[in-house]
């Protein structure tokens, strides 16, 4: 996640901030008139619910795309290093966004079209996301640089399941549209709901794995750096 590292981190990085460029514009679009005849297959029984879930449902997509845009940015040396006090501001408007993020999850998650599957895959993506920014929060209160950067990119990676959910969303309707007829009677709704329900665990638990064997692997390095 640091641009300044190698060519290759760098091109990884870029492909991260517009990827969450590209989805966060996606997963927005559909709330940006709050016209719920806009909504997509998972969200559109909101509007016909109760005002509070309706406004939950337009926290959530406004904080995640906000967080989306401002996350990659935390990463990056020649802004933590160069412009500290915008880091710091930037850091502190992504904590509240995870805040109002990782509650309206959990108000947004009964009832949810994938079932009880889906609803305790977001609620522990929210008590995971809510943790983790603690933690991140907690540590640079604490003046442990290195500790809250760790727990941030654990943090990133949950934020980065509203990117890897569509991707994998996309892949398994893919994998799932040959049996549309003979598994599914013909009815994409019932594909639609089976693919859900796999992609509400299936974009964040990888992630998390993902980003721990990142923060292993980075702690080896520094570790072998300083034996040398």
């Amino acid at each position: 996640m640091k641009s300044n590292s190698s060519p290759r981190n760098h091109l990884a990085w870029g492909g991260m901030a517009a990827l969450c460029l590209v989805i966060a514009a996606v997963a927005l679009s559909p709330y940006m008139t709050f016209d719920p005849r806009h909504f997509n297959n998972a969200t559109a029984r909101f509007a016909s619910e109760s005002s509070f879930r309706l406004i939950s449902l337009f926290v959530h997509a406004f904080t995640g795309s906000l967080l989306l845009l401002i996350g990659p940015f935390l990463f990056l040396d020649r802004i933590r290093l160069g412009f500290p006090g915008l880091h710091r501001f930037a850091g502190r408007l992504y904590l509240v966004g995870i805040l109002f993020g990782g509650i309206s999850a959990f108000i947004i998650a009964p009832g949810m079209i994938s079932g009880l599957s889906g609803e305790f895959g977001l609620i522990f993506l929210g008590i995971l996301w809510l943790w983790t920014g603690w933690r991140g929060f907690s540590n640079i209160r604490e003046g442990r640089v290195a500790v809250h950067r760790e727990w941030m990119m654990r943090n990133f990676a949950l934020t980065f399941a509203a990117v890897t959910l569509r991707l994998w969303l996309a892949i398994l309707i893919v994998m799932l549209i040959p049996r549309l007829g003979s598994s599914y009677g013909g009815h994409f709704d019932h594909l639609f709901l089976e693919a859900y329900r796999v992609v509400m665990w299936l974009s964040w638990v990888p992630n998390i794995i993902v980003v721990e064997w990142l923060i292993q692997r980075r702690r080896t390095t520094l570790s072998n750096g300083r034996d040398h």
